[in-house]
């Protein structure tokens, strides 16, 4: 070997182990690299199966307004109140909870189905099984065209 190919393998070498370590730091930064785009993926995967879940329950508030579901409004009756859920929802007239299975909704473009998952006949259905619409036009049609008794969320 002539001595200026020795003077190039040295020099070769001798840049060649500063970049073997650089290879494990360049390695995690990858891994990291990695990491940040699945969670981005999981994070959008999780945010399209949400949006989809929005609009399946959408239509089921839409559905729900058009079937006629029951207004709920205040104790005193002079203002709409939102849905809660887990919450009975009481007749005025008889001051009873309304039966199991009925539709209620607000003014809000909330809905909900009154059930009883405690299998305990002392306690009130609530309101569970929730959707939402934003479909306000149709909500103000339902609010206008119900003229029945009224209904309301139990206060504190």
């Amino acid at each position: 070997m002539k001595p200026i190919h020795g003077v190039f393998a040295l020099a070769i070498v001798g840049t060649a182990i500063p970049s073997v370590s650089n290879l494990g730091n360049f390695a995690s930064k990858v891994t990291t690299a990695r990491a940040e785009a699945s969670r981005i993926g999981d994070d959008m995967t999780e945010l399209t199966l949400s949006q989809q879940e929005q609009a399946q329950k959408n239509e089921v508030a839409i559905a729900r307004y058009q079937d006629g579901c029951i207004p709920v409004v205040s104790v005193d009756q002079q203002r709409y109140v939102s849905l809660v859920l887990n919450l009975p929802v009481i007749d005025s007239a008889s001051n009873q909870p309304i039966p199991v299975g009925s539709i209620v909704c607000d003014a809000h473009g909330n809905t909900g189905v009154i059930t009883d998952d405690d299998r305990d006949p002392s306690t009130p259905g609530v309101t569970q099984k929730m959707a939402f619409t934003g479909n306000k036009s149709l909500v103000d049609w339902r609010m206008n065209q119900y003229q029945g008794a009224a209904y309301y969320m139990p206060s504190n």
